[in-house]
């Protein structure tokens, strides 16, 4: 295995345990504070090495210099000194070196030492690397159940659109979250809305999303997006083409997006198509009370005419009978033949009262219908039936003479 790279700065000479040092590991020897800096940007160091164990005197402030650079701020520092003094220790260790090794410990201890203390760094790199991606990942999933939760809002609110109008501003309000330049076409029996986020449409973003609305399902050209679905077209401007993850999640929830939009579409048609049948269904029901109210009047009109003139014929007759010379036998059948007709006549007119009666409860009918026409449907009443029987005997008929 390749020995790690190790920088040894001695600004007095080497001393017997630095030469072991650079026995044991690839070692870059400098005695200037200037040519560390320059080494440590060439080359990748595991740990820098301060060799002062040839001198009588313990100068920290070499390593508080070395400690205060930014190029070796998160490299393990391991000071090498003649000194055994426990203050010495404890100001090593208070300005951040990462090892005191005495002079009389043996040269194998000593590159143990310092193996130990590249071992320290790779592990704390490897933790902050993991931890890094841990909080990338925490990051994510919070973005991720937020765009959900916004989402899942989006398609409760949407139930509560009316509109196109209002179910276009809708979409526009949750998709700023997003950060997202769009433009939006909704397409329905009720007509055709395009929009823009400030509620009005373009000419060339329209024509666009109407010529493309068969192209598939994403029409992809530069930082745009198109996505179609069914009735919606949407047109993304600005798409981060430089960030792949971003761009994948944004086509996932904006998908999402226009499937709740389109299924609301769906239900303002099907409401929209109740209203025209409703409001057939009232003009139908006027045409026909209109056509009650007449035929009943012309019912009517014929009736009294036809009592009039049976009245009147039987009074002409009854006049005419004692100028006849009749016989008593003629006379006695000429008046059992007109009280005969009579007695005919008000009860085929007894059964026409009775159809006047069906035409009554025919047009309550269509009075109540229009009532209900103008109810929510779940208030309506129940329409009765049309009764077209006779009623029973027990009411007395109508005498018209």
């Amino acid at each position: 295995m390749a020995a790690h790279k190790v920088l040894i700065f001695c600004p007095y000479a080497l001393s017997l345990q630095g030469e072991e040092i650079e026995k044991a590991f690839a070692v870059t020897r400098v005695c200037d504070e200037a040519e560390i800096l320059a080494a440590v940007k060439q080359d990748a160091f595991k740990v820098v090495v301060v060799d002062m164990a040839v001198s009588q005197d313990l100068d920290l402030s070499y390593c508080e210099k070395l400690l205060s650079y930014n190029e070796l701020k998160d490299m393990p520092l391991v000071l090498l000194t003649r000194s055994q003094a426990g203050r010495d220790k404890l100001k090593a260790f208070e300005i951040g070196c990462d090892d005191f090794i005495e002079s009389v410990v043996s040269p194998e201890e000593t590159c143990a030492r310092i193996t130990r203390s590249i071992f320290h760094r790779i592990a704390t790199e490897q933790i902050s690397s993991r931890l890094e991606i841990a909080n990338q990942a925490a990051h994510s999933a919070m973005v991720d159940n937020s765009d959900l939760g916004a989402n899942l809002q989006f398609l409760l609110s949407v139930h509560n659109c009316d509109n196109l109008d209002e179910l276009g501003q809708q979409f526009f309000s949750i998709i700023e979250r997003y950060g997202l330049k769009c433009s939006l076409q909704m397409r329905s029996v009720m007509g055709d809305k395009n929009m823009e986020a400030h509620g009005m449409a373009k000419d060339l973003e329209t024509q666009l999303l109407s010529q493309m609305a068969e192209s598939g399902r994403y029409v992809d050209f530069g930082k745009r997006t198109i996505c179609n679905y069914d009735k919606v077209s949407l047109l993304i401007k600005n798409m981060p083409v430089d960030d792949m993850e971003k761009y994948g999640a944004i086509k996932d929830n904006t998908f999402c997006l226009v499937q709740g939009l389109n299924a609301r579409i769906h239900a303002l048609e099907d409401k929209y198509r109740i209203e025209q049948e409703k409001e057939a269904l009232k003009r139908l029901s006027q045409d026909v009370k209109t056509v009650m109210v007449k035929l009943k009047d012309s019912y009517q009109d014929v009736m009294r005419s036809i009592a009039n003139q049976v009245e009147s014929t039987s009074n002409i007759i009854q006049d005419r009978i004692p100028a006849l010379a009749l016989m008593e036998y003629d006379e006695s059948f000429l008046e059992n033949a007109l009280n005969k007709s009579v007695k005919e006549t008000n009860r085929i007119f007894n059964e026409g009262l009775v159809v006047d009666e069906v035409f009554q409860r025919l047009e309550a009918t269509i009075e109540k219908s229009l009532k209900n026409a103008e109810k929510p449907a779940d208030k309506l009443t129940s329409i009765a039936k049309v009764d077209e029987k006779k009623p029973d005997g027990g009411s007395p008929p109508v005498e018209l003479f």
